[in-house]
């Protein structure tokens, strides 16, 4: 059978606990001709050794290296990269045998360069599944690149299959969310995409995990990566008579960050030093319309921010802590 080379990047740090089943999933896979690059970033646990285990398959590469972070990691990875097709997978999740078998095959019969599967949200006890009707809907670029910017399309790279001719641009150096600031870029590149409604992956939620505790530098570079979003959309002017909307998203996405940190437990200097940057952002808009910020609680929010910010922080922390009580006592 004629099958395109794929491969596969799996970035590993201390993911001991996970990563045979995850290796185990590359290994069982329907379509054969692949191979991965497994990065062993610095783990300080067994999971080097664990890769190591699967160097017998001639497919399989392994490197080990100083710990430098997913997105340098990831960056190597698309450098060394010998197949038509590129995916990437996380090393604490699984996926069903037939992905990339049937992700290929959709890729190459609709013509398209991206291709954006269904998953399961795996938590302790039990699972939460997104789009798996078994439709598909075929995109041009820009209507794709719509869908990713507002959010209807999930930046994540686990769960797309790129040609490996879209993935241009490296990484930016985040702690967290270089995808959210990096994929939009690629399918800024993509003639056609397909959106899979299937679900193959397998994304495991970890109890207590970092990606759900409070990390200022964390919530520092989501701002830096929804602020590459927008001014990389408007100065490359990707999106032609899309500029209002490309604002208003960012607009609201920045008052949103200030909300979500605003009323974080932990919150500190850093928290109102995040703040203050977000603030001075905003204000190089100004005026700004309700309708440029799209509805009357943004608006409002916007102008109690720029007006008050103490004020501002202590208003949504009292909302947020009365919503917490009122919750509590329905489920008590």
């Amino acid at each position: 059978m004629n099958s395109e080379l794929l491969t596969i990047i799996i970035p590993v740090y201390n993911g001991e606990r996970f990563l045979r089943p995850c290796l185990d999933a590359v290994l069982g896979q329907s379509y054969r001709n692949w191979e991965l690059l497994l990065i062993d970033d610095g783990s300080t646990d067994a999971s080097g050794a664990i890769c190591d285990e699967y160097a017998d398959d001639p497919r399989v590469t392994v490197i080990h290296q100083e710990n430098a972070g997913h997105a340098a990691t990831r960056n190597r990875g698309v450098a060394m990269a010998k197949g038509e097709y590129i995916s990437f997978v996380d090393c604490d999740d699984w996926f069903e045998p037939d992905m990339y078998t049937t992700m290929i095959s959709t890729l190459k019969a609709t013509q398209a360069d991206i291709v954006v599967c269904g998953y399961f949200e795996e938590y302790v006890g039990r699972q939460k599944t997104v789009g798996n009707d078994g439709s598909q809907q075929v995109c041009s670029g820009d209507e794709a690149l719509k869908l990713v910017l507002q959010g209807t399309v999930g930046s994540y790279l686990w769960s797309m299959l790129f040609r490996r001719s879209v993935v241009r641009e490296p990484m930016p150096s985040l702690k967290a969310y270089e995808d959210h600031a990096t994929i939009f870029k690629w399918f800024a590149h993509a003639r056609q995409v397909v959106l899979l409604h299937c679900a193959f992956y397998h994304y495991r939620q970890v109890e207590g995990s970092a990606l759900h505790a409070y990390d200022p530098v964390k919530n520092n570079h989501f701002f830096l990566a929804i602020k590459e979003r927008y001014h990389y959309v408007d100065d490359h002017r990707l999106l032609p008579g899309w500029e209002h909307e490309n604002r208003r998203l960012y607009l609201r996405g920045c008052i949103k960050l200030t909300k979500d940190v605003a009323r974080q437990p932990q919150y500190d200097d850093r928290s109102r030093a995040l703040i203050d940057d977000v603030r001075s952002e905003l204000a190089t808009f100004l005026p700004l319309s309700r309708r440029d910020v799209g509805g009357l609680k943004y608006f409002l929010r916007l102008r109690l921010l720029l007006f008050n910010v103490p004020l501002y922080v202590r208003l949504l922390r009292l909302s947020s802590f009365f919503s917490w009580g009122k919750r509590h006592k329905s489920l008590s």
